[in-house]
């Protein structure tokens, strides 16, 4: 992987590994050293980036904001200001995870929650990202417009007014390329609430390319259905392990789940081909074997008359010689033979 972003190839999924808050370890060493496994496994998996989050809580929630229903079945029962407080990743971790990740050869991603977020990531990221609660975030939008590198934007909980907002605010500004992301915005998420049929849907209104931040717990069956809508891009949370304390691990797919993921994604991308309908190569020996053309059933003489159900019928030619289509059958019966022909070869001149 290099730090070439192509998130619009229907040959290739760009695949996003997110950490999410899963580096969080302990101390700053243990975080960074989590941090890292975290990138490896990425990379090993095969995906094309990983994804950090750069928040500080005082430029995401007002003042004792209180306490997620969500963060507390997760067993995170503190006030939300405490919880981002902790799991705020310190900027100068920043370098050097991007630093990690050109060496392991997978694109570093952060997604920022305010500009002095985003300033602190833009020298080490070739591409951004709008977290879905953002996406009314209107000077947000405007500084992550005017870096003009590549902005996805996620669409979770929100309604096309919304999506119109966000995407005429950035066009107004930069001509970079613009994704959208179909997103729930649950954790984790059901695959009855996944909407992936809204994909086509997106593509066709935006005419933007349109990928899935997947909330669910499936490694296979949501981004591959993803994939089958249109998708070309998709993110998915993943840990190191389940069990650890923290909001985004017990969501999160596992090291093998990952693998599972892209080796079912790179299938996904194999299988979809061309988009023209042809014949193929690997259709083409029982095409010629068994597709039906017109074969004499008798030994035939220049100069006969070719009579169908007589001398001539409409079959499947095997190793003999193909002859003309079935379909031009109306145009062969009834007319002269200009060569000899023995029984089982196929009908190839007539006048």
């Amino acid at each position: 992987m290099t730090n070439d972003v192509n998130f619009d190839d229907p040959k290739h999924t760009f695949v996003i590994a997110e950490a999410g808050s899963n580096w969080k370890y302990g101390a700053f060493e243990e975080d960074l050293s989590q941090a890292k496994r975290l990138i490896k496994t990425a990379a090993k998996a095969g995906c094309d980036a990983v994804k950090f989050q750069t928040f500080r809580s005082e430029t995401v929630y007002a003042p004792n904001a209180g306490k997620s229903d969500y963060l507390s079945e997760s067993g995170y029962s503190k006030d939300i200001n405490e919880i981002f407080d902790n799991l705020a990743m310190p900027y100068e971790m920043i370098p050097e995870l991007a630093q990690f990740c050109k060496q392991e050869k997978i694109i570093f991603m952060s997604t920022p929650f305010s500009i002095v977020d985003a300033k602190h990531i833009d020298d080490f990221v070739p591409i951004h990202k709008i977290s879905s609660y953002e996406i009314n975030h209107v000077r947000l939008l405007e500084y992550l417009a005017k870096t003009n590198k590549p902005l996805l934007i996620s669409t979770g909980a929100s309604t096309y007014k919304q999506i119109d907002f966000a995407v005429d605010l950035v066009k107004k500004i930069t001509r970079a390329k613009i994704g959208l992301m179909q997103c729930t915005a649950k954790y984790p998420c059901e695959l009855e609430s996944l909407n992936l049929s809204v994909i086509p849907k997106m593509i066709s209104k935006y005419g933007l390319p349109v990928g899935l931040s997947d909330h669910s717990m499936d490694p296979v069956l949501s981004p591959v259905l993803a994939i089958g809508y249109g998708a070309t891009f998709i993110e998915k949370h993943f840990t190191l392990d389940r069990s650890l304390p923290g909001p985004d691990h017990s969501f999160a797919l596992s090291p093998d789940e990952l693998d599972l993921m892209v080796s079912s994604i790179r299938k996904a991308d194999n299988a979809k081909g061309t988009g023209n309908k042809e014949i193929l190569d690997a259709e083409k020996e029982l095409w010629k074997f068994a597709t039906r053309s017109i074969q004499a059933t008798k030994n035939i003489k220049k100069g006969d008359i070719l009579q169908e159900g007589y001398n001539i019928d409409v079959l499947r030619p095997g190793n003999r010689t193909r002859g003309l289509d079935a379909a031009m059958l109306d145009n062969v019966n009834g007319k002269k033979s200009t060569k000899d022909y023995e029984s089982g070869d196929g009908i190839t001149e007539f006048e």
